[in-house]
């Protein structure tokens, strides 16, 4: 596992091109609720937790309007009903999207290619977890948002919504709200 958590960072610093004239580097963090839906239907309640990551923001063209944002990020999604009653899955997440930014205002939109690192399933207080009810490996989520960037540092809202079947019609779906930092 660890050699897997490693080789996907690496992978994910590759693909973010983090080269000595990069044009914005930065941290992200903030709180996540996520929620898992089938056929439109909610299952039990949010699981709150948090996101951390890094970014890149690449400038297309000749003006400051369009960036491309790619980044490596550490979530969990799923949902929660209690303490005893609850799926957690833990994702290494590249998100890659485009940014159009009006002075200090962005809107951005994307996609992520999302990687299960772990998942805990419990019902009643027992590991119900077992090879017929896992959660997939992959998750591709689109993802909206906006956010307000003064100087180095900014403020977000994110909404991803998964279109793919991740287990037996669930779709993932999350609302990340956050702040970042660019170097």
């Amino acid at each position: 596992m660890k050699t897997f958590v490693l080789s996907a960072f690496i992978l994910g610093l590759v693909f973010m091109g983090f080269e000595g004239n990069a044009q914005a580097f930065g941290v992200r963090t903030g709180f996540q609720a996520a929620y898992t839906n089938n056929n439109g239907n909610q299952i039990g309640g949010s699981l709150d937790h948090f996101y951390l990551g890094l970014f890149k923001n690449r400038r297309l063209g000749a003006g400051k309007f369009l960036t491309l944002n790619t980044g490596l990020e550490y979530m969990q999604n799923g949902h929660k009903t209690n303490d005893s009653n609850f799926r957690r899955m833990t994702y290494l997440s590249i998100p890659v999207g485009l940014r159009a930014k009006i002075g200090p205002v962005f809107a951005q939109g994307g996609v992520n290619g999302n990687l299960k690192l772990s998942e805990k399933y419990q019902v009643n207080g027992a590991d119900a977890l077992n090879d017929s009810n896992k959660t997939n490996t992959f998750d591709l989520p689109l993802h909206i948002g906006l956010g307000l960037k003064v100087f180095v540092f900014e403020i977000e809202v994110r909404y991803h919504q998964g279109f793919m079947d991740v287990n037996n019609g669930n779709k993932n779906s999350y609302l990340q709200i956050g702040a970042a930092i660019e170097f």
